[in-house]
């Protein structure tokens, strides 16, 4: 028990020193633009280097939206500006340590009003496939770490690549690569105990002009770190996210500049494989605009005093794990159901038996050993109450 509770502590005093960290990052970087509309295990925009199970499926259906009523000028009149953004991805978990995952942006709708020109909308828009290495524990001294890596690749496939209020893209293949780090407060649970999510990559738009190479390519750093504190059927979480441009997009491309964004929400957990989204995105620095024309002169009203990046955005993703061939999963039981837990308990002796059979570290098979026990033992409480619950009727 002391072990225990000094593991902790130390954790506890590790989860402060890190949230001093991000405090001190947001004071000196000027960051704008996470990984977005990603499936898998991760928030809105941060992403986690836990898999999902070997044959397990996982569906998400993303939104995204934004609107402000902009007052008009002599010779122009006010109206309405909205943006609004939808996608679908598809994560399968291939392996214990690879997923492979496919997002598709189903529309992208800027929309200047019906009554003035022009409006730009796509349907489809851009495709993203990732592949996703992860599920590496590791522990540095009491504190509790998970590990993994993430490849991304954007293909052009909606008809515009730079649209106001949207991430930069290019007419070229984008690419990125992302660091996924990991650290939980209580490894014996670790989606259900207060955890911490950091997330660092590289992006390169593959935009240089013909014969001039990769590095001449308009480039950027992204990062983000989240905080999840869960309940029994609800989790909160806060992002905060950005990127920063080491050689900026050209002088006539919308958002080329960097921000950030701080993203409060919370998950709420309907079923055991169904689960609904609800965050927001809110604009927290905002570098000079620097967008030069020829594309303003299609805009209809005067937009120096607006950044290219919404002050506010609305988010909505609803996620679903349904069973496959490969994997069997009780997607529409209620959380708290005692099959359900039933089923983690195996899920759990079987990862426990990989990891003897694959001669991992010995810290990590007892952090897991724990976790077993635990679980059986809840398990065992509840089948004790259902035997209860029916024996007095």
């Amino acid at each position: 028990m002391g072990d225990r509770m000094s593991t902790f502590t130390g954790g506890v005093r590790l989860v402060l020193v890190i949230v001093i960290l991000g405090v001190l990052t947001l004071a000196i970087a000027i960051p704008a633009a996470a990984t977005q509309f990603s499936g898998g295990k991760g928030l809105t925009s941060v992403q986690f280097p836990s898999l999902l199970p070997p044959g397990a499926l996982n569906v998400k259906l993303h939104g995204r939206f934004y609107a402000t009523s902009i007052p008009g000028i002599p010779g122009r009149p006010g109206y309405t500006l909205s943006d609004a953004s939808g996608a679908i991805s598809f994560n399968f978990g291939f392996t214990r340590h690879v997923e492979v995952g496919l997002t598709q942006i189903l529309y992208q709708d800027l929309n200047f009003s019906r009554l003035i020109n022009p409006q730009q909308d796509q349907i489809p828009d851009d495709t993203y496939l990732r592949l996703k290495v992860g599920n590496y524990p590791f522990t540095l001294g009491n504190a509790y770490f998970k590990f993994g890596l993430m490849g991304q690749a954007r293909i052009r496939t909606g008809l515009d690549d730079n649209i106001y209020l949207e991430p930069y893209v290019s007419h070229g293949l984008g690419s990125e690569i992302d660091v996924l780090l990991s650290y939980y407060v209580n490894p014996l649970y670790e989606e259900n105990a207060p955890a911490l999510h950091l997330n660092m990559g590289y992006l390169n738009h593959n935009d240089s002009p013909a014969g001039q190479g990769f590095l001449r390519a308009s480039q950027e750093f992204t990062y983000g770190l989240a905080f999840v504190y869960p309940l029994k059927l609800v989790d909160f979480f806060l992002e905060n996210h950005g990127s920063f441009f080491t050689k900026q997009p050209p002088l006539n491309a919308w958002s080329r500049e960097n921000y950030i964004f701080a993203t409060p929400g919370l998950t709420y957990k309907m079923f055991y494989g169904l689960n609904v989204t609800l965050a927001a995105d809110f604009l927290l620095l905002k570098a000079k605009d620097t967008t030069v024309a020829p594309n303003r002169k299609n805009i209809p009203t005067d937009l120096s005093d607006y950044p290219n990046y919404p002050s506010w955005r609305g988010n909505l993703i609803v996620s679903l794990n349904p069973s496959t061939l490969f994997n069997r999963q009780p997607t529409f039981s209620k959380v708290e159901d005692p099959k359900t837990t039933r089923k983690l308990l195996r899920e759990r002796k079987s990862l426990f038996e990989w990891v003897v059979d694959n001669q991992q570290g010995l810290e990590y098979i007892d952090v897991e050993l724990e976790k077993i026990k635990a679980e059986r033992k809840k398990a065992e409480q509840d089948l004790e109450k259902l035997k209860q619950e029916v024996g007095n009727p």
